[in-house]
């Protein structure tokens, strides 16, 4: 059960996701995953440069202060990646969910034309 609300849950994820960013095409998708990577670059640079002047720092209040920086912009590089993530995942999915739309589509043609066979049934 616990499997199921976990699935139900990264699925919900996903759609609030798509609903965010309005993401409607595999286009959409590619272009937020460039920016979002870019954005990453950028992040890391930033966590880098931290780093280097916390190692470089002498004063323990600095380094404090250094350290509290760095955990922030590691909160915002993890958010980033998740992104990322969910856009990889979104990508992937798309041709399964044309298979399973298109599953659908069938299986409601073929009762239309089952409901259609019954009513010319009882014409005659």
């Amino acid at each position: 059960m616990q499997k199921e609300v976990k699935k139900m849950e990264f699925y919900s994820e996903q759609i609030r996701f798509m609903c965010k960013y309005k993401l409607e095409t595999t286009d959409a998708v590619d272009e937020l995953k460039t920016k979002k990577l870019r954005e990453k670059q950028v992040i890391l640079n930033k966590r880098n440069k931290l780093y280097y002047h916390r190692n470089k720092c002498n004063n323990e209040e600095e380094k404090d202060a250094f350290t509290k920086d760095i955990i922030i912009v590691t909160d915002m590089l993890k958010k980033v990646k998740k992104e990322i993530k969910l856009c990889n995942v979104i990508y992937n999915n798309v041709p399964e969910m044309k298979q399973q739309i298109k599953e659908v589509e069938d299986k409601e043609q073929e009762k239309e034309q089952e409901q259609k066979k019954k009513i010319g049934r009882y014409e005659l």
